[in-house]
């Protein structure tokens, strides 16, 4: 029999099986609905255990603290809620009771001082870092000047009623606006809701000089200065005896223009009353003059060579690290030894510091206290402000004999004396 025969029979035999036994259908039909049913199944069970544990995850990540810090003065009391959960907490902790205590999540402040403030649940522990500050008086700062006016405020606590201590110096009216009327010191009391009493003490002090509608000479007064003002040495020495306050002035350096720009505080206490401005020669680009804001340091040094050269400059005033206000370079003591460093001025030439007049140095070593915040930004082009400044600020030319400057020869045209610094703070000198 050949194969074609045999696989006919085969075939035949199969179909007939299947005919004669409708169960064997039915049979191979419920085996793969069940295969389908479980294989549906087990996708369902996996989609659904997905989705528990998503749930699962999610409700974990939104259970959480709404705050995990806060600052708080002493007897005030804020709420701390854990979020997301479905059941009580376990219980609630201070780390420190003599600062803050916690109750239900209700946080009482006891007294100055850090603890952190936790609480349990379902096995985890849950914390917010809690400061507690002593209400207090807040003035913008603790001194003023004969005429000006400073608001102060109560923070923590409400104020009920404010005291001067001597209101023929300062006087206070109802809602804590201070006048300063001569110089002198004075306590101001103020009584609170809470039933506490805070004091301060404002020292007034003499008013600064300020030209009333100054002329750009006024500001920059080194414009119609000699050279040899502007260069010389007239002989003095020593230390400022003491100083006006630290936030009298503020200085501004560009570095794009080369300028320095001084200025005084206005009625609202804002920096506006410009007092001077100066041309200088801050670093050049391999040794540039940092930028920032910095406050001046103490040091002072009247007329000194650099460490390790014959180099000497005057006026020597410390702003930031090693970086000085100084005058123009000379290569002696002597300031018929000045160097062409004056016809740089108004260019980058220094290895740092900022060099000026000696008129300007001079300036700055007397007037600018310990604590004065120096801006030092590096400027635009497109500054048209200090742009204009800068093209005014023209000096005298070097002269091409060197002349012989002796101290009792330097004139002095400056628009500014020494016995008209204010006296503030008296000057502690800070080694170099």
């Amino acid at each position: 029999m050949n194969k074609v025969l045999l696989r006919g029979l085969a075939l035949s035999l199969a179909a007939a099986l299947v005919i004669n036994n409708p169960a064997m259908t039915v049979r191979a039909d419920d085996k793969k609905a069940t295969e389908k049913e479980a294989t549906v199944t087990g996708q369902e069970a996996e989609k659904e255990a997905g989705e528990e544990a998503g749930e699962e995850a999610i409700e974990e990540a939104e259970i959480a603290l709404n705050k995990t810090k806060k600052t708080i003065y002493t007897g005030k009391t804020f709420k701390l809620v854990l979020k997301g959960i479905t059941q009580k907490v376990s219980w609630w902790k201070s780390t420190d009771e003599s600062v803050a205590t916690v109750k239900g999540g209700k946080v009482t402040a006891v007294a100055a001082g850090t603890c952190d403030v936790k609480v349990r649940y379902n096995k985890k522990t849950y914390t917010c870092k809690i400061t507690v500050n002593d209400p207090y008086i807040k003035p913008d700062r603790d001194y003023m000047r004969v005429g000006d006016t400073m608001k102060m405020t109560v923070k923590g606590d409400k104020a009920l009623e404010y005291k001067s201590s001597k209101p023929k110096i300062v006087s206070v009216e109802e809602d804590g606006t201070l006048t300063a009327h001569k110089k002198g010191t004075a306590k101001i009391t103020a009584t609170c809701k809470s039933g506490r009493t805070l004091e301060i003490t404002i020292n007034v002090y003499d008013q600064i000089k300020i030209i009333e509608n100054p002329t750009f000479d006024d500001l920059a007064p080194t414009t119609h200065m000699t050279f040899a003002e502007l260069v010389g040495n007239r002989g003095e020495v020593g230390y400022p005896k003491a100083m006006p306050a630290p936030d009298t002035y503020r200085i501004t350096v560009d570095l794009y223009w080369k300028v320095i720009m001084v200025y005084a505080r206005d009625n609202n206490g804002e920096y506006t009353i410009p007092i001077r401005y100066m041309l200088c020669s801050p670093g050049k680009s391999t040794s540039q003059t940092p930028t920032g804001t910095f406050e001046m340091k103490g040091t002072r040094v009247r007329n000194s060579r650099f460490n390790g050269l014959t180099v000497w400059a005057q006026f020597w005033s410390l702003i930031t690290g090693r970086i000085y206000f100084h005058s123009i370079l000379y290569n002696s003591s002597n300031a018929s030894d000045y160097t062409a460093s004056y016809s740089r001025l108004g260019n980058a030439a220094s290895h740092g510091c900022i060099r000026l007049t000696v008129p300007d140095a001079r300036w700055i070593y007397y007037n600018a206290a310990p604590g004065t915040v120096v801006e030092i930004r590096s400027g635009s082009s497109k500054d048209s402000a200090t742009k204009a400044i800068k093209n005014k600020l023209k000096l005298a030319a070097m002269p091409s004999v060197r002349p012989t400057l002796k101290a009792k020869d330097i004139p002095w045209t400056d628009n500014w004396e020494i016995d008209e610094v204010p006296q503030d703070f008296k000057y502690v000198r800070v080694p170099q």
